[in-house]
């Protein structure tokens, strides 16, 4: 039996003030507004918002986890107590004892309405907001009342002393041991229990804190926000420890004083916490924990450099905690870099299957993970922010590790290094059966790029994927073994991928089933679409390696002025392919497709070709672009597997299928390399027309040979074995095919292009004596550089031709006067031109309309002629370029 009376003299006014500094208050910016709402049935729970209980709450409804834990832990006291404590209107009070009694009533010990009305955190939560209720009110609570909380208190403090009821080890616990620490020093002198209570909850307390921190003074929890959390009570103890227990406080100081150096590296350039197991990613500033510690450093951290001193090193590595920072340094303040790396596994409280997870910051997000959704095991979303589908680790066969397996001594830091140029470390996770999973991360400071090396090993054949979980706000282009992220159409990271084996590289953004992937949680319970990244591939019994370089800085596709993809889209088949279509403007031509193949590029600049070119053309355009490898695959594939033509001829279909048209009315077109896969696919796949220009035709001649391409003929045969006749053979072995369904081929080439001897007639002399419709169309004294003026005039034609649709040509010049002026003995003839190429100009004399006298193209632009007899004179002037383009004007009529 409590006897209240000796209690309201237990403490004098000092300890009971520093007792209330570690008891809660509201969770609300605005406490009085939210006691306001309460105070109408309208509760405040963040981050729930407002939840109405027009007839009382409702404590047995079936809610998540999180949210029964504020409910049965009564959080909305500390808005009634602090509105109480600021108004003393005792509506807040009365308000308070009312809910308290409800509670009291409906949740009988042990079951209560609701498995969360008596779990342990819960519990000891509920029992420091009733404290801090009857230490505010009990000079104004009726008897009754004080009797009834009194005597629930007691029964609380009771319950949280048995051992089996402790949750030993966690935070749980931590709270549990200080709420029982709160009542026995209240109630020290007015309940017999005190003095126990006390002893239990000091050495479970200085039991808990020696098993839950490092040697490093790390949280072993592995979520940043409890090593504040728990530091934070650490520190609340140091103060309330010093009368109580001097012996006990020198333990508790002596470790708060190992916290601060990981608090202060952990937070973010950008001051926020990294999302990190059951750590949501907030501000550290606007919250309780921005002065737990009183150092320069810590406070720089914190305010983002505006406050306080800059730590004077970049990096910090705990490596029995399980964590290496690396910073491109402080200065920058939150456009730094910051790379994280963790690897431990030292309890299973907070615990994500994040084994060997990263987190990548540089002026915003760039690599992050899911981040906690709550406490709710049965929802699917919480199920997968906790498991490894959730975070940047591996996956075998198909299955994550399970959260909880203590196995705690398999996942560690092996070793690390660092430099002023570079900081690496070395990850180990042995968690799998019969798998060893290394991961090494380093940091290059010179170059920005962060190269992370994965190595899987085992004796057993696996199928394994990799997971990097992409920033929100990043937009995700995946571009063979390349990825660009762009945020706000600026480049901000490319991540490159290369391994001992084929990797399938997928992004998957907002995906429910079969399983849940591609989302974030920004706050608990509240979901948000992200791009993952999921590296696909497998392993015999041997070790393979997987290298993901990730460039924030000096990237290899070179970044755009402009906003990048206005003119793509994704089409997902065994392979993901880039495209743009472009509907028919003419009417007529709504059952035409015309496809249009890329030609080749420099390395990582991939374009679409001849969209100018085909502008006026009024059908359907289907533009592919070939974004494989460092210049192209001539869309065959990789290794000689052709996944990548499965895939373009899946989009293909895809269109026809969508749009409704036939394979005689599709036309594949391109130069040199788009002419190769124009060939390859109009005659495949028995389309109805080709208009190629200087394709290649045997692949491994000019790869190998004639143009230094050997990067490519390595991409398409496989760098192992190289065969040139390989590659010579792919469009020549497609000309067996029955000929009854061919297409009409046209091909262009200039006389001077090699093409023309070494790639072109050998193709024709084929096709011919096979029995395809072709014709062969040569542009005299043409080489293949000449191919970008020439051929864009020749495919409009011949388009226009078959299409039966007039041809407008867009002559890149003009004639901007052409002048007659008699200069006494002879005329001169003058042309101004503007606009750009190599001009020529061919002039004829008109005498009374019939030509006297004509010229052939000179470079000239002025032509002197001596008239031979009287007469009305004019001339008419002809300008061509290099392409063979004209422009015609006449002069003004002189009279002799």
């Amino acid at each position: 039996m409590v006897n209240t009376k000796k209690a309201l003299t237990a403490l004098d006014e000092e300890k009971i003030q520093k007792l209330m500094r570690i008891l809660p208050k509201s969770r609300n910016k605005d406490p009085l507004a939210a006691a306001k709402n309460i105070m109408g049935n309208k509760y405040p729970l963040p981050p729930f918002g407002v939840i109405r209980y027009p007839k009382g709450i409702l404590w047995n409804e079936d809610k998540s986890r999180s949210f029964l834990r504020l409910i049965h832990g009564h959080t909305f006291l500390g808005c009634l107590t602090d509105a109480y404590e600021e108004t003393k209107e005792e509506q807040y009070k009365d308000k308070a004892i009312g809910l308290v009694k409800d509670w009291i009533q409906k949740n009988p010990y042990p079951n209560g309405s609701n498995e969360m009305a008596f779990h342990d955190e819960t519990t000891a939560m509920r029992l420091q907001y009733w404290l801090r209720l009857y230490i505010l009110a009990k000079d104004k609570l009726a008897s009754s009342d004080e009797q009834l909380i009194v005597e629930n208190m007691a029964k609380t403090a009771n319950l949280l002393s048995q051992d089996d009821f402790h949750s030993t080890n966690t935070n749980h616990g931590m709270f549990q041991d200080i709420s029982l620490l709160a009542y026995a020093m209240y109630f020290e002198e007015a309940d017999d229990e005190s003095d126990h209570y006390r002893d239990i909850a000091l050495k479970r307390l200085v039991d808990y804190f020696t098993y839950v921190y490092t040697e490093e003074g790390v949280h072993k929890e592995h979520s940043p926000s409890y090593h504040f959390l728990v530091s934070n009570y650490l520190n609340k103890l140091v103060v309330w420890l010093k009368d109580l227990s001097p012996n006990h406080a020198k333990f508790f100081v002596d470790l708060f004083k190992k916290t601060e150096k990981y608090a202060t590296y952990i937070i973010r350039p950008d001051g926020l916490f990294p999302p990190l197991c059951d750590t949501e990613s907030k501000p550290v500033v606007n919250s309780s924990y921005r002065s737990l510690y009183k150092s320069e450093e810590f406070l720089y951290s914190v305010h983002q450099g505006k406050a306080g001193r800059m730590p004077l090193e970049k990096d910090a590595v705990f490596k029995d905690s399980g964590y290496a920072i690396f910073r491109s340094g402080w200065e920058r303040k939150e456009k730094e870099t910051y790379v994280l790396f963790s690897a431990a596994y030292h309890t299973s409280y907070h615990k994500h299957s994040d084994d060997l997870n990263m987190h990548i910051y540089s002026n915003g997000d760039i690599i992050t993970e899911a981040g906690p959704n709550g406490y709710n095991y049965k929802d699917k979303f919480t199920k997968y922010a906790y498991s490894s589908f959730g975070h940047n680790t591996l996956i075998v066969d198909g299955r994550g590790l399970p959260r909880v397996d203590h196995q705690h001594e398999k996942v560690y830091i092996k070793d690390y290094q660092l430099t002023e140029d570079y900081s690496e470390a070395t990850g180990v996770n042995e968690r799998y059966s019969g798998v060893t999973h290394t991961r090494n991360v380093r940091y290059n400071k010179q170059l920005e790029h962060i190269t992370v090396r994965d190595q899987v090993a085992s004796e057993d054949t696996h199928q394994y994927k990799l997971f990097w979980h992409v920033a929100p706000d990043l937009e995700v282009h995946v571009r063979d073994q390349i990825v660009e992220l762009f945020r706000n159409n600026n480049k901000v990271a490319e991540l490159e991928i290369t391994s001992t084996t084929d990797v399938n590289i997928r992004a998957v953004r907002e995906q429910t089933v079969p399983h849940v992937q591609g989302w974030v949680f920004p706050k608990m319970e509240s979901k948000k679409p992200a791009t993952v990244l999921e590296l696909d591939f497998s392993s015999g019994k041997e070790s393979v390696e997987v290298v993901t370089e990730f460039r924030l800085a000096n990237y290899k596709i070179a970044a755009r002025d402009q906003g990048p993809f206005e003119l793509e889209s994704h089409y997902q088949s065994m392979n993901g392919v880039k495209y743009h279509f472009v509907p028919a403007a003419d009417e007529k031509l709504q059952d035409k497709l015309v496809i249009v193949f890329s030609a080749l590029a420099n390395k990582y600049h991939y374009v679409y070709n001849y969209m100018k070119t085909l502008e006026e053309v009024g059908a359907n355009k289907l533009f592919i672009l070939d974004d494989f490898g460092e210049q192209g695959s001539y869309y065959l594939g990789k290794n000689r597997n052709h996944v990548i033509e499965t895939s373009v001829s899946s989009l293909i279909q895809y269109i026809m299928s969508k749009h409704g048209f036939t394979h005689k009315n599709v036309m594949t077109v391109g130069s040199s390399k788009g002419g190769y896969a124009a060939l390859y696919y109009g005659i495949k796949y028995h389309f109805g027309q080709v208009i190629a220009g200087a394709p290649q035709s045997k692949l491994g001649d000019f790869l190998i040979d004639q143009a230094e391409h050997v990067n490519i003929a390595e991409y398409i045969s496989g760098s192992d074995n190289v065969n040139k006749e390989y590659l010579n053979q792919i469009l020549f072995n497609l000309l067996d095919q029955p000929v009854d369904s061919a297409p009409d081929i046209r091909l262009y080439v200039g006389t001077w292009d090699y093409h023309h001897k070494s790639h072109v007639l050998p193709l024709y002399h084929q096709l011919k004596d096979r029995g395809y419709k072709v014709t062969l169309d040569l542009e005299d004294r043409a080489n293949h550089k000449d191919l970008k003026g020439y051929f864009p005039l020749y495919l409009g034609r011949t388009i226009s031709e078959i299409l039966d649709v007039q041809y407008v040509e867009n002559v890149p010049f003009k004639i901007k006067r052409a002048l007659l002026k008699d200069n006494e003995s002879y005329f001169i003839a003058r042309c101004d031109t503007e606009g750009h190429g190599n001009l020529e100009y061919a002039y004829y004399i008109y005498k009374d309309d019939k030509i006297v006298h004509k010229t052939s193209y000179i470079e000239e632009e002025i032509f002197r002629y001596k008239p031979r007899a009287k007469g009305e004179y004019r001339c008419r002037i002809f300008v061509r370029n290099q392409y063979k383009q004209k422009a015609v004007r006449d002069t003004n009529s002189v009279f002799i």
